[in-house]
């Protein structure tokens, strides 16, 4: 949790403003609510003739500002590029790795933000240049908090194509974020963010979460609903809670909702997951619900109903639905009031843009529900094209740009992915492997033309082209067997056409038993 001054200052900001913005979240109680990390972006470094980083005329004594957070009980972030410059087209870290770690530890950093900027000729290049600085901040012995961000230049969804817990803290799971609902194009809105960041449960954990960018709470451009819905998705994704208006003239109600004990409760709980969607509907453009549901460290499970659509919802959900049994105490965490007592379901109206949610305490409920939430089975599986707990397509979901979600009365749950090729892509999440292994995977697939042809790729990488013929009939499925490379754990396999025209479309995978 903490505070970065690009949203609202971007390149305008100075060491003497990050000092007066650390006095404020002093006076406003947000540090003592959690928010301890004060992290300057871009814009303040140069290098000396020597080849040291050091601050510009904005940041006159970098050391200085450690100094000043760290003596108000903050600690002290920062921001770099792996590249020759940084977004804005500063000093980057590339060749200077290790030298740049040593004076962040030198400097007392506690935090650094790493933005890749430029285009990678590859996924490894990528991991390999988020890996120098990851060892080179290791062989200080400082702990400093690495966070990286591989969605930039030609990288758009490297964030989802692969778990980056080798090399990172936390990784930004998506382009960047706007204050804005929704998102048409760059940046993102808070729905994109969610449709997508959702899909990612099954790799976060201590030591690696999704960074769902920073919040936009207090900045202006969303209702106070969309900001109720911003927060506690952020919270309920166990994303990092990273604030980013003005402390010193936020309202009262966005602050209120900053400082929410309840909600920062559930974002910072001690098991570290992040919650799994466990119903909803995915439809083709931002309205539709989610479903999520999160284990908590002493036994209770967080609950949220999700409503994406621009009118209000009628929301259900059940303890039955994660596998508690019995009745259950519904707190509403926005106002800590009791709503229900010894019930095993709720309904409920959700608002246009809301989000409704709830701690239930369930006495008498097995210390290990969530197993079957959580853990993963070897057993042979499908996974759904159109499927909102594992699905993204290429970043946006409206019919006129990128890969849509489209009725089908033929697949086998009433959805498929069309529309992909060229930079439209489908990626299928969490798909899981006892063992690593090259498995026949079957794709069952719609083909009214010729022969189509696809790119798919495991993981972001090992990339093959596959034809799928056509029947002349886009009102039956056909199937294809692909023999795809599977790592150990959790996968991600990714749909596109990098060879001109149209992929098929795409209703659901098989993946066979992998123990």
């Amino acid at each position: 949790m903490g505070w970065n001054a690009w949203n609202t200052y971007g390149c305008n900001a100075t060491q003497s403003l990050i000092e007066s913005v650390a006095d404020s979240l002093v006076a406003n109680g947000m540090r003592d609510a959690g928010y301890k990390y004060v992290n300057v972006d871009d814009c303040w470094m140069t290098r000396d003739a020597n080849g040291n980083l050091t601050g510009n005329s904005n940041y006159p004594d970098m050391k200085a500002l450690g100094d000043y957070l760290h003596a108000r009980g903050f600690k002290f972030g920062i921001y770099e590029s792996p590249g020759a410059k940084t977004c804005a087209g500063y000093s980057g870290s590339a060749g200077h790795e290790v030298n740049d770690a040593t004076t962040f530890a030198s400097w007392g950093v506690d935090y650094l933000k790493y933005d890749y900027c430029e285009s990678a000729s590859s996924l490894s290049a990528q991991v390999a240049d988020f890996a120098k600085m990851r060892n080179a901040l290791n062989a200080t012995g400082r702990p400093i908090v690495f966070s990286i961000n591989p969605n930039s230049g030609s990288n758009t969804g490297a964030g989802v194509t692969r778990d980056w817990g080798d090399v990172s803290d936390q990784v930004r799971s998506t382009e960047d974020i706007g204050d804005q609902w929704w998102g048409q194009s760059w940046p993102n809105g808070i729905a994109n963010i969610i449709t997508e960041n959702a899909t990612l449960a099954w790799r976060a954990k201590p030591g690696s979460f999704n960074d769902a960018d920073m919040l936009e709470v207090g900045n202006g451009g969303l209702s106070t609903t969309e900001e109720q819905t911003h927060f506690a998705m952020w919270a309920m994704m166990a994303s990092p809670l990273i604030a980013s208006a003005n402390p010193s003239t936020v309202n009262a109600t966005s602050l209120a909702l900053l400082e929410n004990p309840r909600l920062i409760a559930i974002d910072q709980d001690t098991l570290g997951l992040q919650a799994r969607v466990i119903g909803g509907s995915r439809l083709v453009n931002s309205s539709g619900s989610l479903v999520l549901a999160k284990p908590l460290s002493n036994g209770d499970v967080a609950l949220a109903l999700y409503n994406g659509s621009d009118s209000a919802q009628t929301l259900s959900t059940s303890l039955a639905a994660v596998g508690i049994p019995g009745m259950g105490t519904w707190t509403d965490q926005y106002t800590g009031a009791v709503v229900q007592s010894g019930a095993a379901d709720i309904t409920t109206q959700v608002p246009a843009h809301g989000t409704a949610v709830y701690r239930v305490t369930a006495p008498g409920a097995p210390a290990s529900w969530y197993t079957a939430l959580v853990n993963p089975t070897a057993g042979a599986q499908s996974y759904q094209a159109a499927d909102p707990a594992h699905t993204i397509v290429s970043g946006r979901w409206t019919g006129n740009s990128g890969a849509v979600f489209a009725a089908c009365p033929v697949c086998s749950d009433g959805e498929k992915v069309s529309w992909i090729g060229g930079t439209n892509k489908l990626y299928i999440n969490g798909v899981y492997a006892q063992n690593a292994g090259t498995y026949p995977v079957t794709v069952q697939y719609l083909n009214g033309d010729g022969a189509r042809y696809a790119s798919i790729w495991t993981n972001g990488e090992n990339l093959q082209k596959v034809s799928f013929p056509g029947n002349g009939n886009w009102n039956s499925t056909q199937t294809a067997t692909v023999e795809l490379t599977l790592n150990a754990g959790y996968n991600t396999i990714s749909f596109g056409n990098e060879y001109g025209g149209w992929a098929p479309d795409i209703d659901k995978i098989s993946v066979p038993a992998t123990g």
